[in-house]
């Protein structure tokens, strides 16, 4: 039987769960912005002198991008795949209905209308799976950058600051 109390709050849970996945984004993109000028001023620094450019940190800004692309596709694609599953499940008992050759009885019927909320529900959960899945990948990079990051400061910052004092 179908529990309407569980049913709200796992609704409930699919919506903070959506929350917490907008309130991730944030930090995310505030988080970028820092890698982005620390990044900004060691590309600087490598333009102006190629040969004491941090070669390393130049050399994962691509890479890195790749694999968290890759992580997070692969997570998204887990997540649809699920869903489609699914829905591909609910479509092959509709059709099991169909084929039937007769009205569905008041049982069929209840099941259905079971199978119809508890089909909903699962995809409002995987909606919410899919955002965070998705954008996990991208976070923990940009964690890691910020963390890297947040003590090294451009050469050509610091070499400015020495020749005004």
């Amino acid at each position: 039987m179908f529990d309407i109390f569980g049913a709200w709050r796992r609704v409930a849970a699919a919506g903070t769960t959506m929350q917490a996945t907008g309130q991730r984004g944030v930090t995310m993109i505030s988080g970028a912005s820092d890698v982005i000028a620390a990044r900004g001023a060691i590309i600087g620094d490598a333009v102006l002198s190629p040969w004491t450019a941090d070669q390393q940190e130049l050399a994962r800004m691509l890479p890195e991008k790749m694999m968290a692309m890759s992580h997070a596709g692969s997570a998204a694609a887990s997540v649809l795949w699920d869903s489609h599953a699914l829905w591909i499940k609910h479509m092959q008992h509709l059709g099991g209905m169909t084929m039937r050759g007769r009205l569905p009885t008041t049982t069929e019927m209840v099941d259905l209308g079971e199978r119809n909320a508890t089909l909903i529900l699962r995809s409002a959960e995987l909606s919410a799976r899919l955002g965070s899945a998705a954008l996990a990948p991208f976070s923990r990079q940009v964690k890691a950058n910020v963390r890297r990051l947040s003590g090294k400061r451009s050469k050509a910052v610091r070499t400015v600051q020495r020749q005004s004092h």
